[in-house]
C-alpha cells in the first residue's frame, strides 16, 4: 500500500510525515520493487507514476474509484473508473458506490458500460 486515499498532505503533516503524498508514494513503490512485491495498491491519481516507477508487469489495485457525479465520501483522491483505466490500473476497487446504490447490480452495470464506451 503507498498512501490512503482518503490522506491527503495535511493528514500525513497531522501524523508527523515531513514529506509530500508524492513523496511519500515513491519511496513506497522504490520499497515495494526492491522487495520483489509484484502488486501495489495506489491512488487512482499516482497510478501512471506508480506505473512509470514499477514497470508494465506490476499489478496495480487502483481504491478509490468513484464515477462521475457519485459521492467521493471519505476519499481525498480520487478519479473515475475510465481515467483509473487509462492511466495504467489493472483493478479497480469500487465500493460502497455500489454496496450502497439501492439497486447495487444496476450501479455495477452502469460502470461496466461506462467502460466499454471508452474503448
Amino acid at each position: 500500500m503507498t498512501v490512503l486515499t482518503s490522506f491527503d498532505e495535511s493528514d500525513l503533516k497531522q501524523m508527523g510525515y515531513p514529506c509530500s503524498v508524492s513523496e511519500l508514494v515513491e519511496l513506497r513503490v522504490r520499497n515495494a520493487r526492491e522487495a520483489d512485491v509484484e502488486g501495489i495498491v495506489c491512488s487512482p491519481l499516482e497510478v501512471s507514476r506508480v506505473r512509470a516507477m514499477a514497470g508494465p508487469d506490476a499489478i496495480l489495485v487502483t481504491p478509490g474509484v468513484r464515477s462521475a457525479g457519485a459521492a467521493a465520501g471519505d476519499q481525498k483522491r480520487v478519479a473515475t473508473p475510465a481515467e483509473a483505466m487509462a492511466h495504467g490500473a489493472n483493478y479497480l476497487v469500487i465500493g460502497r458506490q455500489v454496496t450502497r446504490a439501492a439497486d447495487p447490480r444496476g450501479e455495477m452495470q452502469r460502470i461496466l458500460d461506462a467502460l466499454s464506451t471508452r474503448r
